[in-house]
């Protein structure tokens, strides 16, 4: 099955990004390119539509009461929007 991958952000995110997608059947990622630039994702299981955006949209919502992206990023990634 496919992925279907939503809130792209730069910088890494702490575990507590992890709690928040494996709640709504989510995952987080925490990449680093071989360049050695730090992002991240969030993705779910690709079932169509509405079922992917009702999962992106419970993620970004508990994302936003745990105070958002930036409250969640690495110390060494604070700043690293985009």
């Amino acid at each position: 099955m496919s992925e279907y991958k939503f809130g792209l952000h730069s910088g890494h995110l702490t575990a507590r990004a992890d709690t928040i997608a494996k709640r709504h059947g989510a995952w987080h990622v925490n990449y680093t390119e071989p360049r050695g630039k730090r992002r991240g994702w969030f993705a779910c299981p690709n079932r169509g539509s509405p079922f992917d955006q009702a999962v992106a949209k419970r993620v970004r919502e508990d994302i936003d009461r745990a105070g958002g992206i930036d409250a969640l990023m690495h110390a060494r990634d604070v700043g690293a929007t985009g």
